[in-house]
């Protein structure tokens, strides 16, 4: 070390040296597995899907039926979006709706309905909001539509639909 050098600079030094070596695999990786040859049996495959999104994902198809016999017409599920998932969007008549499908085996701790935590609902409205421009140009004319956002609630004792569970204001 000289005598204008800090004693922290050979440590910023190799930090520097370590972040250059880690790039430079992580590239080399990403190389390999760019020219590897992709596996036809995998390619066909569905992904697999855990026991918990299974059952979740019969909920929501029980609730699209349920949507269904209400007059409903499927635009959307499992919407993804950097801000969160939407379960279904239906156009009900010339309403858009968002629906979110919970479900609880009991009501000892509130049930379905109550699990809907004010974070789960800003993360519902915020994936609505990123999702609303998209919908209504495909379905609504480039027209942003009226729309609310629904709870199916599927308790012990049967589903319960709550329209228009989350507002944008505290009016409820």
């Amino acid at each position: 070390m000289t005598a204008d050098q800090s004693p922290i600079e050979p440590l910023f030094l190799l930090a520097q040296q370590a972040q250059r070596k880690a790039l430079q695999a992580r590239k080399r990786k990403l190389a390999r597995q760019a020219r590897a040859k992709p596996d036809p049996i995998q390619m066909t495959r569905a992904p697999q899907r855990s026991a918990r999104q299974q059952t979740g994902d019969h909920y929501e198809q029980a609730a699209w039926q349920l949507a269904q016999q209400a007059g409903c017409q499927l635009l959307g599920r499992q919407l993804t979006c950097p801000l969160g998932e939407l379960d279904l969007v239906v156009r009900e008549g010339a309403h858009l709706v968002f629906i979110e499908v919970r479900r609880r085996a009991s009501k000892r701790f509130g049930g379905a309905a109550a699990s809907v935590s004010d974070a789960k609902q800003q993360r519902f409205l915020r994936a609505a909001q990123w999702w609303l421009p998209r919908l209504a140009s495909r379905h609504f004319d480039r027209q942003i539509p009226t729309y609310r956002l629904d709870v199916i609630a599927f308790e012990s004792d049967g589903a319960v639909w709550y329209r228009d569970a989350v507002r944008l204001t505290q009016d409820k």
